[in-house]
């Protein structure tokens, strides 16, 4: 089996491939006269080097054109030069573009201008995507990339803010920039903060994507970034508002509007700096917002103090607003792209962002500057080589380095004076904590090294083959730290309080640092006539975890171990049993235990195929349909936090210091096996629609496997294994009115059922504690929303134009549950199946208007976006037992603070206003 792996591997790495952030044009030209083919004939994308001569059929291929908007020339002697503008190209798909030249009859070196249509239907298009380009984010009412993913059919929003792509778990998305991976694999989100600003072309893959994507089960989110030109450009645009709303019920001092709370800096410029050889491009934003959740500062949390009784005396203070959820960032890009000779060109990427956000904790709302929040910080550096070998072929050299950190503690000396006796923050149940502060502190850093190597040729006029091959090396660090209340030498609390920081031997303090290894190879081949379209592909995936797992799973801790026999080993190896070595496992030291203790985790191997048709069956229709299998390494936090198993000796079962289970280094890989059947159509000149039905068969994804009895007795714990399933099934439903005459709007509505054992890898092993059977059948997952309905509208003109987004979101599933009475000293417990009642349905609108006008050699623009327009008051978040966000007959309950029920989270965000203004030349 290994032989015959090698043996296709050779066979991958031997085959021609294409990078992921180019399209391509191709066409025929003809005499318009004859219409016979012209060869010979000369196209070029004008302000670019692209382009190619036609061959003795008329046809020619250019390949590696950035997505985005040209003008393409077509020049043949004795014939009348055609430019074709608005000539839309995007990443992956083939643009056809057809020219029909007249004789030369008038004066020489005059031009034929047509204006080409924007394609209503894409007839290579084997997959369910969308694709959003610069000009389109640019009219609509959003502020972050992640606003226009929610309007993409077959996203969803959990209701802690998670992307779900049809019906997966929110790790299962890949985040690429310029075809390269931007995921933070620790928990699988983006690694930095890309803004619209640096966005040449947004595209979503909901679809069965090809081979060239992989380490993703529901879908892909590649960011296509912009260059420079050889003209010096620049924009500067500025804005400020705040929330207005009348819900002062509900959000505390949400009605006091300052204009100033939430702000925005952000400018691009770009440009030559050597003509035609030296761009540039430059943008940078400084975002700031106080949020709409505050707590109030009501107490002190350092004046407070425990009585003679051990009853918390809070010490009051000021009372002022604190903003609790706010969010602080400065983020960038700086593009630069040299054309070194003809056919070599380097482009160099440099991402990045830094922010500081606060976490609102309902329990700390009247202490709020005892919470820790977080501080984040992201950086991508991508260097691409492009090295043209002939006009239909050509390959890429990659390289890039990224990393995240991500930092949450209340003060950076672990040891700070100002940290409280947590018994400070002992309170009733149903109470606001009244005094001391947070003392966990937790810090986490993924490093990643990628090189990566494409190469594609346009090896007929039917194929384009592509191959690529990739190798990744990660560097994964996380500590989380409980600080502990330091004791004298006889085990007493030393007062006044002082934290002490245990070693990383000891379950309160976890510390990690591993180094897994990944590679991937595909080859793909498009294979393109004019009556169907095929996508082809296979695809090999290696994981390396570079991890350990006990040898004996009854006895996992190294550090303590539990069997105290007399089991000696030979630790020098010799062969023989020394007398220094008969010491039984609990007498050794750790480094001789490591000797025996571990055995080393298995490479994970899979092989990937994928196949999409696209079948044209009129002029304006396109039926499509796709297979794909799909595999995902588990994100790292399931793999490595807490994997040295630190089990102690307290009966029950234990699950590390997250308290939800132990990590497995050696889990499998998750798979999909995904299926779709589309159809493309387009109803008139400006409206198409889209209609795609979809399934997915998902296993192996990370739960938390049966209780394991270790030598103690009594003593169990937990680690994760791949366990849970789940089913997707469901279609979407677009219909399009691209840009004319003024208007152009938008309907995506999506119906999907997704149901599983588990929406998190943690629920089975709370299951587990409650006492209850492992789960077996499939129920709502958590993110299930049947129906989701976007519509966006545009009206405008050259000087004018408006936009408005409406969502109409039914609700997600909750599991209910009814109170406990008891009646004539008997209790009645009741119990509903899970996520068997959904809660209410949400409905949102946001406005955008923007008016032109210049002054002198500027052109300024000022607009107003408003969030929310109607204040709606969406619940995100329920009381289980009422299926309300705003009352539960736990408030009834005699120790109750009626006030603690209030909660503000359980809302969307109230209605935001911003006012603007951008300049540019």
């Amino acid at each position: 089996m290994r032989k015959a792996n090698l043996v296709l591997l050779m066979l991958l790495l031997a085959t021609p491939a294409l990078a992921q952030k180019f399209g391509k044009i191709q066409g025929v030209v003809t005499d318009a006269k004859t219409g016979e083919p012209l060869p010979g004939t000369n196209v070029l994308v004008v302000g670019t080097s692209l382009g190619a001569a036609t061959d003795l059929e008329g046809r020619y291929v250019i390949l590696r054109v950035p997505p985005g908007t040209y003008q393409v020339r077509a020049n043949f002697i004795g014939y009348q030069t055609v430019v074709m503008q608005n000539v839309e190209v995007l990443t992956d798909l083939t643009t056809e573009l057809n020219f029909s030249l007249q004789p030369e009859t008038v004066e020489l070196g005059e031009e034929v201008v047509i204006v080409a249509e924007r394609p209503i239907i894409r007839k290579d298009l084997t997959s369910a995507e969308a694709r959003v380009q610069a000009a389109e984010i640019a009219r609509l009412p959003v502020q972050e990339l992640g606003d226009v993913l929610d309007l993409q059919a077959g996203v969803t929003r959990d209701a802690g803010g998670g992307i779900h792509i049809r019906g997966g778990r929110s790790s299962e998305i890949a985040y690429m920039i310029n075809g390269i991976s931007v995921t933070d694999d620790f928990t699988r989100t983006p690694a930095l903060q890309v803004e619209n600003a640096s966005v040449q072309e947004l595209q979503v893959i909901s679809g069965t994507f090809n081979a060239e994507y992989g380490e993703a089960l529901s879908g892909i989110i590649n960011v296509v970034t912009r260059t420079g030109s050889n003209q010096l450009n620049g924009t500067l645009e500025v804005w400020s508002g705040d929330y207005v709303t009348s819900r002062d019920e509900i959000f505390f001092n949400i009605d006091k509007v300052n204009p100033a709370a939430n702000y925005n800096l952000q400018g691009t410029l770009s440009g030559p700096i050597v003509k035609d050889k030296f761009t540039f491009f430059l943008t940078g934003r400084r975002y700031y917002t106080d949020g709409w959740l505050y707590g109030a500062n009501a107490y002190d949390p350092q004046a407070g103090f425990l009585d003679s009784l051990s009853t918390v005396v809070p010490m009051p203070a000021d009372s002022s607003a604190v903003p609790m959820n706010f969010l602080d960032r400065w983020s960038g890009q700086a593009t630069l792209e040299w054309r070194i000779s003809t056919p070599f060109k380097l482009k160099i990427d440099a991402l990045g962002s830094v922010q500081k956000r606060g976490n609102y904790k309902h329990s700390y709302k009247l202490i709020p500057r005892a919470v820790r929040n977080d501080d984040e910080r992201g950086l991508a550096v991508i260097a691409n080589l492009t090295h043209v070998l002939s006009n239909k072929t050509f390959y890429e050299l990659t390289a890039s380095y990224k990393e995240n950190r991500l930092a949450s503690f209340l003060y950076d000396d672990p040891l700070d004076p100002r940290y409280r006796d947590p018994r400070l923050q002992n309170t009733g149940a149903n109470q606001f904590i009244k005094a001391g502060t947070e003392l966990d502190r937790f810090e986490r850093e993924t490093r990643s090294w990628i090189a990566k190597f494409d190469l594609t040729s346009q090896v007929s006029e039917r194929h384009q083959i592509k191959t690529g091959v990739q190798l990744k090396f990660d560097d994964v660090f996380m500590e989380d730290i409980t600080p502990i209340p330091a004791t004298d030498e006889n085990g007493l609390q030393i007062e006044p309080f002082r934290p002490e920081i245990r070693p990383p031997s000891e379950p309160t303090h976890d510390r990690i640092q591993r180094r897994p290894f990944t590679f991937a190879a595909y080859l793909q081949d498009k294979i393109e006539y004019e009556s169907f379209i095929i996508n082809v592909g296979l695809r090999f995936d290696l994981f390396d975890a570079r991890g350990r797992v006990p040898a004996d799973l009854s006895d996992p801790n190294i550090y303590s171990p539990f069997k105290l026999e007399n089991i000696y080993r030979d630790l020098n190896g010799d062969g023989v049993i020394d007398k220094d070595e008969q010491r039984p496992d609990n007498q050794l030291t750790v480094e001789e235990r490591e000797q025996y203790w571990y055995r080393p985790t298995t490479v994970k191997t899979q092989w990937s195929p994928r196949l999409g048709i696209a079948y044209p069956i009129t002029d304006r229709g396109v039926i499509h349909f796709s297979f794909g299998i799909f595999r995902q390494v588990p994100d790292y936090e399931q793999l490595y936090r807490g994997d040295e198993l630190k089990v102690t000796d307290a009966v029950g079962i234990q699950g590390g210091k997250s308290g939800n289970g132990f990590g497995n280094p050696d889990l499998e890989p998750q798979r999909t096996t995904m299926y779709e059947l589309g159809l493309q159509q387009q109803l008139s000149d400006n409206i198409g629609a889209d209609l795609t039905l979809f399934y997915r068969d998902i296993r192996d994804w990370v739960s938390t496997g049966a209780a394991i009895e270790t030598a103690l007795a009594g003593v169990f714990y937990a680690r994760r294994i791949n366990r849970d399933f789940a089913n997707v099934v469901g279609f979407t439903l677009s219909v399009n009115r691209r840009l004319a005459n003024h208007y152009a709007f938008s309907l995506d509505y999506t119906f999907q059922v997704a149901e599983g054992t588990n929406s998190r890898p943690d629920e089975e092993f709370f299951t587990q504690l409650a006492g209850a059977e492992p789960t077996k059948q499939l129920t709502p997952l958590d993110w299930d929303q049947r129906h989701t309905l976007n519509a966006t509208g545009y009206v405008g003109g050259n000087t004018w134009g408006a936009s408005l987004v409406a969502r109409l979101n039914s609700g997600q599933p909750y599991t209910p549950s009814i109170p406990q009475f008891r009646r004539t000293g008997r209790s009645i417990i009741g119990g509903l199946p899970k996520n068997s009642r959904t809660r209410p349905t949400l409905f949102t609108v946001d406005l955008t208007a923007h008016k032109y006008f210049s002054l002198g050699p500027a052109r300024f623009k000022l607009f107003a976006r408003i969030f929310n327009l109607f204040d709606a008051k969406n619940p995100v978040v329920v009381f289980s037992d009422t299926g309300r966000p705003d009352f539960t007959f736990s408030q009834l309950g005699a120790q109750a603070d009626p006030t603690f029920f209030n909660i503000p989270s359980f809302y969307s965000k109230p209605r935001e206003v911003q006012i603007g203004l951008s300049v540019s030349p």
